[in-house]
């Protein structure tokens, strides 16, 4: 069934979800969140007014419990609101350093479920583990995120592991969640008809089945193995090994890693690691994952990535993976050039040759509307500079200029915001895009290689071309028939 199917729900709860939406709504100003977004200046003047009313009556002036109380209202609502929550934490630039360091008590500071639940679901999963295969099992979990949790143990034969577990219940709230977001975004396509060429509920349908997937931890695991074999030849880049043999749909096993987080300055510096360096490495991982494979992790919080003690990175949740086809990221790449090097001419031609321009659009107009909100963003001091963020304002050009939104970067999207927001938090004076340049030129010059083209093509079709001998036989044989 497709995942459209699946979130479509019953018109009975229509008028539950409109008085949900607006319990939320209400909820979350009287957190003070809007002080923070209207210091930062992100809406227009008669927007702006309207959040002052409604923060003035609703919201609260107390900007060091924001974090505190935003945390405790996602976590009450559910595990889809949560994740929302986690990208926030990575974003101190619009809500700044005290409430983004709340929100990061998300990324696996939840509380836990019993532990006997815990040993019942290990249990029900592999009848055998506990006494066949494991020597120790320590009943406190090490994390606790929003849809599984995470408990260590060593096995017989003396390595360590750590065992992940999904939350009882955890597919149905999940579902429910997503399905409330799901009617949210045809609400506004409703309510807004200009707001429909944003997709917003293809964005939801995307994130739902991606999220989703994570609640299948086998393909959590095919995802860790898949990353594996993209990054086996690479020195300072290391996947766990997954245990197969005890991993099931509930239940992921795998090679417990020695690590600190890589937002812990203190302990990274206290160990003699190079941030500089730990810079680099993850910015070239983030290219090699987007351009040379086009599957990439899709939630890249800072709790999910550990420096080992040898320097290197390692991932530690395959939940939340996404994919660019060949096409995607060639736009892509050339989309990124372009902005870096200002040239917002390119950026318009991009765009009416992928198709994602409306009829009678001036290529002038647009050029310079893409001028004004580009030069503020890459005129910053170089640490601050967010490509990511200047691709949402591209976004909030679409209904004006009718520009067709492409389902497919949502989550890229979303990913780049996370590992922008990490980056600038372990090392603020470096530009993880200006690292990027060489790689990104490097690649669409090999990708436009007319000989590598042409090798590729060569390669995809090589069982056909294979078969040529064998045709010309079968021709030469019925023309002789026929003499």
């Amino acid at each position: 069934m497709q995942i459209q199917q699946k979130l479509e729900y019953p018109l009975w709860k229509i008028p539950y979800f409109l008085i949900k939406s607006l319990l939320i709504f209400i909820k979350v100003i009287r957190t003070g969140i809007l002080t923070l977004l209207i210091e930062n200046k992100y809406f227009n003047r008669q927007t702006e007014l309207i959040l002052k009313i409604l923060n003035f009556i609703l919201g609260s002036k107390n900007k060091i419990r924001i974090g505190e109380k935003l945390s405790n209202i996602l976590i009450n609502l559910g595990p889809g609101y949560i994740k929302f929550g986690q990208a926030l934490s990575t974003r101190p630039d619009i809500l700044g350093k005290i409430t983004c360091d709340e929100l990061k008590k998300l990324q696996g500071n939840l509380k836990p479920f019993p532990n006997y639940i815990a040993k019942k679901i290990i249990n029900d999963e592999n009848e055998f583990f506990f006494q066949e295969s494991l020597a120790s099992f320590d009943e406190n979990p090490i994390a606790s995120a929003s849809v599984a949790q995470v408990h260590t143990g060593i096995l017989k034969d003396g390595k360590k592991i750590a065992i992940k577990i999904l939350k009882p219940n955890i597919h149905k709230q999940l579902f429910k969640d997503f399905t409330f977001f799901y009617w949210a975004a045809k609400f506004l396509e409703f309510c807004v008809p200009n707001i429909k060429r944003l997709k917003l509920s293809k964005n939801v349908e995307v994130l739902s089945e991606v999220s989703l997937n994570e609640l299948d931890l086998t393909l959590e695991a095919s995802a860790a193995d898949e990353l594996a074999e993209n990054f086996k030849d690479h020195p300072n880049y290391k996947v766990p090994k997954i245990y197969w043999e005890f991993t099931t749909k509930k239940m992921l096993v795998i090679e417990f890693i020695e690590g600190i987080r890589i937002d812990d300055l203190d302990s990274l510096n206290a160990y003699e690691h190079n941030v500089k360096k730990i810079t680099e490495i993850g910015t070239e991982v983030f290219f090699l994952q987007v351009f040379r494979d086009g599957f990439f992790h899709g939630d890249m919080h800072p709790g999910n990535i550990l420096i080992d003690k040898k320097g290197a990175l390692v991932p530690i949740d395959f939940g939340i993976m996404g994919r660019l086809s060949n096409k995607d990221r060639q736009f892509l790449a050339l989309l990124l050039t372009y902005l870096l090097n200002k040239n917002y001419k390119k950026v318009v031609e991009l765009h009416d040759e992928a198709n994602m321009l409306g009829k009678n659009i001036s290529h002038d107009h647009l050029s310079q509307a893409i001028r004004a909100i580009s030069t503020p963003i890459l005129n910053k001091p170089i640490g601050e500079v967010s490509l990511a963020k200047l691709l949402g304002q591209i976004l909030n050009l679409s209904k004006k200029f009718n520009i067709e939104v492409q389902p497919q970067f949502t989550l890229l999207q979303k990913t780049m915001l996370m590992a922008e927001g990490t980056t600038r938090q372990i090392n603020p004076n470096i530009n993880m895009w200006e690292l990027s340049r060489p790689l990104i030129d490097k690649w669409i010059t090999d990708t436009h290689d007319p000989f590598k083209v042409l090798e590729e093509w060569f390669h995809k079709n090589k069982m056909a071309l294979l078969k040529i001998p064998e045709i010309i036989n079968k021709i030469d044989e019925i023309l002789l028939k026929k003499k």
